[in-house]
């Protein structure tokens, strides 16, 4: 079972390089919109783990494969989901569409690792995102290397 979650984006002029398509390291921008909007669709904040639990997920590992451009305007469509995840750390996955041909642009992943706020020490992930991953992505469980 894998639980996908699409999030769009219309891309502006600050977007958009001097070859009018999309800047490569705005797709990283496009990365962490779809994770935050797939754990937001899981009923898990961000913004809660940070300010009550203290606890932060720095990207430890990138990598984003470019297959076709996206333009200014275009609407980009950003597909995430679980790749792997263990007690400290969640890959994601990535695939991001030019919506209205649902061409694909892009496919990559992004792993973060889990840190306390105050000392930037590793720490495990919060026991309430741990369930999300076990009821989302539960065939997902285990590091995966690079």
């Amino acid at each position: 079972m894998v639980v996908y979650q699409d999030s769009e984006y219309r891309l502006l002029y600050r977007d958009v390089d001097q070859m009018g398509v999309l800047y490569y390291s705005r797709y990283l921008d496009l990365f962490e919109l779809g994770r935050t909007e797939w754990v937001r669709d899981q009923g898990f904040s961000y913004r809660d783990m940070e300010e009550v639990l203290g606890l932060m997920l720095p990207v430890t590992h990138a990598h984003c494969d470019y297959l076709s451009s996206l333009r200014f305007d275009d609407i980009a469509l950003i597909r995430t989901y679980v790749v792997a995840w263990s007690a400290a750390t969640v890959r994601y996955g990535y695939e991001i569409y030019e919506k209205s041909e649902m061409r694909l642009c892009v496919t990559g992943e992004v792993e973060l690792g889990c840190l306390t706020k105050d000392k930037h020490k590793p720490s495990r992930l919060p026991r309430s995102l741990l369930e999300v991953f076990e009821a989302a992505a539960p065939d997902k469980k285990g590091r995966k290397r690079n």
